[in-house]
């Protein structure tokens, strides 16, 4: 009997496996090819390039100006994030933005999510053009009420659609004081639709003194016994410990939790734990290297870390300055990177101490007592060397998953050293970086005849390419070390996409 033959050209299959092929290209530029092969691919390309528009530079005004005329395609988005805005244009000019701005919105019937951060592009016109988004699920956006140009109302606040999202960026006092009303609000919307209930309540401050302990006493009694599962307070310079030890117990459903730059003291943290149990992701920052609290801030956490088993996410940073202007870092404990490995080593999947010193000993316990790591990011100081290097190669080959690697030191380190790195680490490493710059890593396969520069792969051989050889290109994006703080909490899903571009 002949054997059969199957063809496998998109030509032969099935119109109905199209999304699901399609909806795996991250690049604009091939899903605009897409919509040019025929009616059929237009069709599904469409919906999946304009489902999520990011808006960074200049073809803001162009963008606002095609949706404008089309209410079919405003209709496909369904994530918007507009970051810039043309604050600098002469009255007439901005007035006439800002109209095409609200109508783009209002004709964006089907959008979930939306990001306004750019500071001054509020105004009341846009906010009502944003409370009229009956599906908007989760909303960003810089909350001062009166910044040159913009200016809004607070009342627009409690307009709002029952949302599952909420950031407020930089409050004023005047958000600042409708926060209580405004969580009411939703936990009244909520009510008549339970599918509907905030899980992300995030605020942004810089050094701030407006949300402190009575706001926050003020909002418990609207946000415990809710579904919340990720609570972010960052840069709140007067909130303490207590207002979180009447809260927490309240929210089982917690388990993201990031604590930025506030007052709370280390000791509160033993007193968090037992309402931890069931976090995912943890984020601190370190108080410094001459806070008073020092001596209690390890100790104090890798008590909390004992209870947190489920725990997939740990970042402890430091972004402080010594009063003299000069930087100073404080370094990890090597008791704590033990008790961290030994509390939740098994789960951890991300880990970032960036600013706070790592010894590479320490580093490679981390490595070897943390083999599901899949985004990884240490400040190791000034101890690197030739030997050190290897070393640390060493302990980030054992990470069969890793996915982002990021190291910071004082020392210097050639391009040479971090291809090596590269090379030797599992070959699911996508991305390298060392201080402020950031690589890509395409590897590929090629016969032993060809002229590129290979490195061997001998311990990572499938038995379908015996002969294989391994080729790394780096690719050096703008993204920098903020490509590796996307997400606030520390635990990304698997599905983010990894390049944002239309370069080739």
């Amino acid at each position: 009997m002949e054997a059969l033959t199957l063809k496998t050209s998109f030509a032969n299959l099935p119109l109905d496996l199209l999304p699901s092929i399609l909806e795996h290209l991250q690049k604009r530029g091939d899903l605009r090819r897409c919509l040019l092969v025929c009616q059929e691919w237009r069709a599904v390309a469409e919906p999946l390039l304009y489902r999520w528009i990011r808006l960074w530079g200049k073809d803001l005004a162009t963008l606002f100006r095609s949706l404008e005329s089309s209410t079919r395609l405003c209709s496909l988005i369904q994530r918007l994030e507009v970051r810039v805005y043309p604050l600098s244009l002469i009255l007439k000019e901005r007035l006439a933005m800002e109209a095409q701005a609200v109508k783009v919105l209002r004709q964006c019937i089907n959008l979930k999510e939306l990001l306004w951060t750019r500071k001054g592009a509020l105004t009341d016109s846009v906010f009502e053009a944003i409370t009229s988004l009956q599906r908007l699920r989760s909303f960003e956006f810089n909350a001062h009420t009166n910044l040159s140009p913009g200016s809004w109302s607070t009342s627009h606040l409690l307009e709002l659609p029952a949302l599952r999202s909420i950031s407020f960026i930089l409050p004023d006092r005047e958000v600042t004081n409708t926060l209580p009303a405004f969580l009411q609000r939703q936990k009244e919307l909520s009510a008549n639709d339970p599918s509907l209930v905030l899980e992300d309540f995030t605020i942004l401050c810089r050094e701030s003194t407006l949300i402190n302990d009575k706001i926050l006493t003020a909002c418990t009694p609207h946000l415990e016994h809710t579904g919340l599962r990720s609570l972010s307070l960052a840069g709140c310079a007067k909130l303490t410990g207590a207002p979180l030890t009447g809260l927490l117990p309240s929210l089982p459903s917690l388990r993201h939790l990031s604590l930025e730059a506030t007052a709370i003291h280390p000791s509160s943290f033993p007193s968090f734990a037992p309402h931890l149990t069931s976090l995912l992701s943890l984020k601190l920052t370190h108080p410094g290297p001459h806070h008073p609290a020092l001596s209690t801030f390890f100790p104090s956490l890798a008590e909390l870390l004992r209870e947190t088993k489920r725990l997939e996410g740990f970042t402890l940073y430091h972004s402080g300055a010594a009063g003299t202007g000069t930087r100073e870092w404080p370094v990890v404990d090597s008791s704590f990177v033990q008790e961290l490995v030994e509390s939740v080593g098994a789960g951890l999947r991300k880990v970032e101490m960036s600013n706070v010193l790592t010894r590479v000993a320490d580093v490679e316990a981390l490595a070897w007592g943390s083999p599901n790591l899949r985004d990884l990011v240490v400040h190791i100081g000034a101890e690197l060397d030739a030997v050190s290097l290897e070393r640390l190669g060493l302990a980030f080959a054992s990470l069969r998953s890793l996915k982002t690697l990021h190291f910071l030191s004082q020392a210097d380190v050639s391009i040479g050293a971090v291809l090596e790195l590269a090379t030797s680490a599992s070959p699911t490493l996508r991305q390298i970086g060392f201080r402020n710059r950031v690589w890509h890593v395409q590897r590929s396969y090629n016969s032993p005849d060809s002229d590129i520069p290979k490195v061997s792969l001998a311990r990572w051989d499938s038995p379908f390419w015996p002969e294989a050889l391994l080729v790394v290109r780096f690719i050096e994006t703008a993204e920098a070390f903020g490509a590796f703080r996307r997400g606030r909490y520390g635990a990304e899903e698997d599905a983010e996409p990894e390049v944002d571009s239309d370069e080739e």
